[in-house]
């Protein structure tokens, strides 16, 4: 049977949660027992999700995608990625798990006429597959898809539009197939899907949603598909509630989600850029700063430990992105280092280490694990401000966009601490002074759209917070919020003082090696070829406003 494909060891049927090593038991030439591939969900949802172990996590998104958005600012002097530096390793981090999730599906497609029990599982696959695919051509482009993962080791490349276009069927597809309700299919539960335990509707509003965003990703540069695609998701059913979110539960660490651990190791803090956005957008820090920054180390031991240290700086406070060694080290005459990790926040706040906020105690190897065992995937706060940006669009079935908006920022607060055990830790107090003061308040008055766009795509770009993936896509986009120039640009086509940012990641080596016809071809990304400087197809720089 066609299924000797998914085989996997007995063992994985009975301890599920270790599917970390999934790769190695599926090519298992001993293993004979034949299951079911919804054991193969969650380890593609995994490793998709760079969950597979905490070293993918940090590679990926730690070490680059959230210094790009400028979520954190690197504070390790011998990485230089945060700089715009290129490490090969970490690159293929990215394309490994995705490609062997590519291959998976395209497996699993075969075999379905032999196994129609098994069709919405492989929805679900396709569904995980697709948004897996929209980070990758987000970060680096054009990219092999429609050949990719099959027999030939050098498959052509795709047009970014190409690839958008094939998602937004197997989106539409997947979602419209969940919803005939088939007779006779394999379930689904919290050990074989780590979505949503196999509920169904949830897995739709879940495609649905990620239609929509992907229709508000390509507006500037395909505005008619954008609009038929967006309109058609919401008319199928976009995520309603933060009961819709999708998280995915984490078990392959300790730790829970892997930012947590990698937080300890003293290579990232807090940025400027980030620092900036929570203090500065209203009259009131942002609520929730608390819950995902801690206070510096050094404001706690002069505050709360009464030690007689200098500390010039406050109590949150960020680093600006791109330093160099020579300057995270350097003093002012008094001997203070602005940019040192024990002046500048980790994200030790009430999800991850409720008790250092209070003064309590320090995170440590040996501390008890973080609250958070869930990590963020697509969630409904995020929701609400694509379908705030899409009724500032005037498309139908958005609704009023200061209603979407308001209720984005809304949800994002009760979303992020939901996740704080002891709720009572949480200062609610300024909640609506942020909302109705500052940059936050929603101009009602303005004639130009663009006015209430800035606000729209600095609210999600918090409320997707740490999804990095959507973060730097969205930045590129929107251009909101405004990124600061990096400190220093290690790649040459990139400069700073020019306020240029990296645009896209490069390919690898392996491909500029083993795949050169294709991934060397000049004609790539729209006659621009390759480069960290390159504009993907739908980050355009002659269109970033909306018109009347």
């Amino acid at each position: 049977m066609k299924f000797s494909r998914y085989i996997i060891i007995v063992a994985l049927a009975m301890a599920v949660s270790c599917t970390g090593k999934f790769e190695e038991m599926n090519t298992n030439p001993g293993a004979v027992s034949e299951v079911s591939p919804a054991y193969v969900l969650p380890s593609l949802q995994e490793s998709t999700m760079h969950l597979s172990a905490t070293y993918g996590y940090q590679t990926t998104e730690n070490y680059m995608l959230q210094n790009y958005c400028q979520y954190y600012a690197n504070t390790n002097a011998g990485l230089a990625l945060d700089r715009y530096g290129y490490d090969d390793t970490y690159a293929l981090d990215f394309w490994n798990p995705y490609y062997k999730a590519l291959k998976h599906l395209k497996v699993l497609k075969e075999d379905l006429q032999e196994h129609p029990e098994y069709t919405n599982i492989y929805q679900m696959v396709r569904i995980v597959v697709a948004h897996a695919t929209i980070g990758m051509t987000d970060t680096f482009g054009d990219l092999p898809y429609f050949e990719a993962a099959l027999a030939d080791n050098q498959p052509a490349y795709d047009s970014q539009k190409d690839i958008y276009y094939d998602v937004f069927k197997e989106l539409t597809e997947a979602s419209e197939t969940l919803a005939q309700n088939l007779d006779g299919q394999s379930a689904c539960n919290e050990d074989t899907d780590l979505f949503f335990a196999g509920d169904i509707e949830k897995w739709r509003k879940f495609a649905n949603s990620l239609r929509l965003r992907c229709a508000l990703r390509i507006v500037y540069v395909d505005p008619d598909k954008a609009k038929s695609e967006g309109e058609a998701a919401m008319a199928a059913g976009v995520m309603e509630s933060n009961d819709d979110r999708c998280y995915i539960r984490v078990m392959a660490t300790r730790w829970g989600h892997p930012l947590y651990q990698v937080s300890n190791w003293g290579e990232f803090r807090m940025s400027k850029t980030m620092e900036n956005v929570l203090k500065h957008t209203s009259t009131v820090d942002d609520p929730r700063m608390e819950l995902w920054f801690g206070m510096t180390a050094n404001y706690m031991a002069k505050n709360y430990n009464n030690e007689d240290i200098l500390y010039k700086g406050e109590k949150f406070s960020g680093v600006p992105n791109g330093q160099t060694s020579v300057s995270l080290g350097e003093e002012d005459a008094d001997g203070w280092i602005a940019n040192s990790i024990q002046n500048n926040s980790n994200i030790y706040g009430l999800i991850a280490f409720p008790d250092w906020n209070q003064g309590k105690s320090t995170p440590s190897a040996t501390c008890p694990v973080p609250v958070k065992k869930n990590m963020k995937v697509m969630g409904y706060p995020e929701v609400c401000l694509l379908k705030a940006e899409a009724a500032l669009r005037g498309w139908q079935g958005a609704g009023n966009a200061k209603d979407n908006y308001m209720e984005g920022i809304r949800a994002s607060f009760e979303d992020e601490r939901s996740f704080v055990d002891d709720r009572s830790l949480c200062n609610t107090a300024n909640d609506e002074l942020y909302l109705t003061t500052g940059d936050v308040v929603w101009d009602d008055a303005a004639t130009d759209l663009n006015v209430n766009l800035k606000k729209i795509a600095t609210q999600k770009w918090l409320a997707v917070y740490p999804y990095s993936f959507e973060a730097w896509a969205e930045c590129r986009r929107t251009g909101f919020p405004e990124l600061m120039p990096v400190y220093q640009s290690d790649d040459p086509d990139i400069n700073p003082a020019n306020n240029e940012f990296i645009r896209k990641i490069r390919y690898s080596d392996a491909e500029w090696r083993d795949n050169a016809e294709h991934s060397l071809d000049p004609s790539l990304n729209g006659g621009k070829g390759d480069g960290m400087a390159v504009r993907v197809w739908w980050d355009t720089d002659d269109n970033r406003s909306i018109s009347d």
